[in-house]
């Protein structure tokens, strides 16, 4: 029984491009920009060798006029640690590109209107573990290939298919690499984070959970992990970014023009927040002290629930009110002195006249 996972936003390993539309070719630059939009997102398929495993790729172009668009394959790999897919040709010793079947390869796309393409994929008895698809929709008669191994299309849009085959070598295993804060000491939030996780199995691997925030016993924030459901590719490691962001006051990007501003080492511009954006009801949380960050995540190894723990420690030291907090005291306490100072010497004053 072939079972069909579809993962709504999933995947964050490819999240950031699997419906990445690029500029045209130069090669067809007569044309207009061809937009397009793809359904669904990335697709996770189980099933058991020699059993065949099928799934319907919808898309939609909107140049704006209609368009004959083409349909063809590449495969993907790990690209680095930030969930960035790597882009391949097809190579020596591809075979499992011979298994994919599509019920139509060129179609004419109407501007604004869905069309379906089914891919099956006739998995033979020999096939074990992991196999990774880029399904690349593009324009009939343009070249979306760039040169060497790439993570962008020019002028097409992909859709990622990750395939189990499902044998009794499957290993799906996980490790924590480290779960590190970018600063030990804050002045504000965002506490940035890095959970860096390494699939040292066979098998792509989904991992999910929280990061609790305590500070001493109490628990004070709760953050989820990997929402996106992104997954480990075989032999390569996964750093998961998490922000720990419920503060008053608290930093947030610089925006301008629909864009975040960056300074001349290309990082983000940063300002202080004094208004919390909350209703009334809820209090603004000024937060200051010692606070550790612990993660708690899972993976399903296909028997259980795996679990996965890490912890570390940081610092928020608002060092910029305690400053001004005790320039406030010293000069309320110096302006007491002198008002008590001079009370005191009145006082004395008039008792020695009275003498």
């Amino acid at each position: 029984m072939i079972r069909i996972c579809l993962g709504f936003g999933a995947l964050g390993l490819v999240v950031a491009m699997v419906v990445a539309v690029l500029p045209v070719s130069a090669s067809a630059a007569e044309s207009k920009p061809l937009n397009l939009i793809t359904s669904p997102l990335p697709i996770n398929l189980e099933t058991a060798p020699g059993t065949p495993a099928a799934t319907e790729l919808k898309v939609k172009q909107n140049s704006g006029e209609d368009a004959r668009l083409k349909v063809s394959l590449m495969k993907f790999g790990a690209f680095g640690e930030d969930g960035r897919p790597r882009l391949y040709d097809r190579g020596p010793g591809d075979e499992y590109f011979d298994w994919v079947k599509f019920d139509k390869t060129t179609f004419a796309a109407p501007n604004n209107v869905w069309q379906t393409v089914r891919m099956t994929i006739n998995v033979p008895k020999s096939a074990a573990f992991g196999y990774y698809y880029a399904v690349v929709f593009s324009r009939e008669g343009d070249d979306v290939r760039q040169s060497g191994n790439t993570n962008a299309i020019n002028g097409g849009s992909a859709v990622l298919v990750l395939l189990d085959a499902k044998s009794p070598g499957a290993k799906k295993q996980v490790t924590a690499d480290a779960l590190i804060s970018k600063r030990g000491v804050y002045e504000f939030l965002p506490a940035s984070f890095d959970v860096k996780l390494r699939n040292t199995g066979n098998i792509h691997v989904i991992p999910h959970g929280n990061i609790f925030i305590t500070k001493g016993k109490k628990q004070i924030a709760t953050i989820n992990l990997n929402e996106e459901q992104g997954n480990i590719l075989p032999g390569s490691k996964r750093i998961y970014p998490v922000e720990w962001t419920d503060s008053f006051p608290h930093f947030e990007k610089v925006v301008e023009n629909g864009k975040v501003k960056l300074d001349k080492n290309n990082k983000p511009v940063m300002h202080l927040v004094w208004s919390n954006g909350m209703s009334k009801e809820i209090k603004p949380h000024l937060r200051m002290g010692r606070y550790t960050a612990h993660l708690f995540a899972v993976y399903d190894d296909g028997k259980r629930d795996i679990p996965i723990e890490a912890k570390v420690s940081f610092w928020v030291i608002p060092w910029r009110l305690l400053l001004g907090l005790v320039v406030t005291l010293a000069l309320a306490s110096v302006g007491v002195y002198t008002i008590g100072r001079g009370a005191w010497r009145r006082l004395f004053r008039r008792k020695g006249r009275r003498t």
